[in-house]
């Protein structure tokens, strides 16, 4: 069973980001325009810093599952190097006992550079940055990304009438009018499709990692605030505002991966108790989906019904994602 790494002292909490002590903007922005105007930087590149806009690290294994799926890791490794040197990538110190502990396996952990951050477009925002780069963020991050790297590949072997979308935590959160703090803040969106014909059905589902160990009975707690905040997300028509749901027919249910057991029925409860709105809720143990070749056909799913029911209280009763002949819902 996975165990997460401990807060320790301030010494060890520290940010774990290796990138350079200052930036010359007007400089880099020179160097990206002369590698755009010699096509330095491929359509795949660019697809890597996309990912890492939305997924925050990668280890150099997901990067190369998702990028370069026949190569070998020296390949991948090749290339991420010399993005490295445009700047374009930075690194993250690795934090091996956590990844060997959940069975990541332990390699270079990559973030978007500074150079990255320009060529998308977006602020170099060295405060973000380093909320984004402290230990245990990395390590939940890596986790949440490896969750992206298994539905990529199930999706991926179901052919091309299927697709992923992925929006990452700030474009899936959700604001209230004149908010200046997200209600609620999924570790992100997947949606996945299936083309029928000419039509298109999907299974969106919002993605929290739980990979803590607070207690989650009380309103004040961490799970508390997101069942509420949720709740405040559903009710009534305004989340088919939102810019990532518009063209969803119904609300994404809540598709939650934890550690252990009497946790799994523990926020099953917790769930029940603080839930008001008819929000769908997935809960399944991180090894009951990383030991199956196919995330989405995995029975690992216990579900909050929501009339409050909880199908799956035991291991062998529990759901897959997708139906058992491998299609989308509707």
């Amino acid at each position: 069973m996975p165990v997460v790494a401990q807060s320790g002292p301030v010494e060890a909490t520290k940010i774990y980001a290796t990138r350079p002590a200052s930036v010359d903007q007007r400089e880099l922005r020179q160097q990206l325009s002369r590698l755009a105007r010699r096509g330095r930087v491929t359509e795949r590149d660019e697809r890597l810093l996309e990912y890492l806009r939305e997924l925050h690290v990668l280890s150099l294994d997901q990067v190369r599952r998702l990028l370069w799926p026949e190569a070998q890791q020296t390949t991948a490794y090749r290339r991420l190097y010399q993005l490295q040197k445009y700047q374009l990538l930075g690194g993250a110190r690795v934090p091996r006992a956590g990844m060997a502990d959940w069975g990541l396996p332990v390699c270079k952990v990559y973030t978007l550079g500074s150079g990255g951050h320009l060529w998308l477009k977006e602020e170099v925002n060295p405060r973000r940055t380093a909320r984004q780069l402290r230990r245990d963020q990395v390590l939940h991050d890596l986790l949440v990304a490896e969750i992206v790297v298994r539905l990529t590949e199930a999706t991926y072997r179901r052919g091309a009438a299927w697709s992923l979308a992925w929006a990452g935590e700030r474009a899936a959160s959700f604001y209230e009018k004149g908010g200046d703090l997200p209600v609620t803040a999924p570790d992100g969106l997947a949606v996945v499709r299936q083309q029928r014909g000419d039509k298109v059905a999907a299974l969106p589902f919002f993605v929290e990692m739980d990979a803590s160990r607070e207690a989650h009975g009380r309103p004040s707690s961490q799970w508390g605030r997101k069942v509420i905040g949720y709740d405040r997300f559903r009710e009534g028509d305004k989340w088919k505002m939102h810019p990532e749901l518009d063209n969803l027919p119904a609300f994404p249910l809540v598709a939650v991966v934890t550690h252990g057991q009497r946790r799994l029925l523990n926020l099953a409860q917790a769930i029940i108790k603080h839930r008001r709105q008819e929000v769908v809720y997935y809960l399944a143990l991180w090894e009951d989906l990383v030991v199956p070749d196919d995330i989405l056909t995995a029975p690992a799913w216990l579900i909050v019904t929501p009339e409050g029911k909880i199908v799956g209280q035991e291991p062998e009763q529990r759901q897959p994602l997708l139906a058992a002949e491998g299609k989308a819902k509707n």
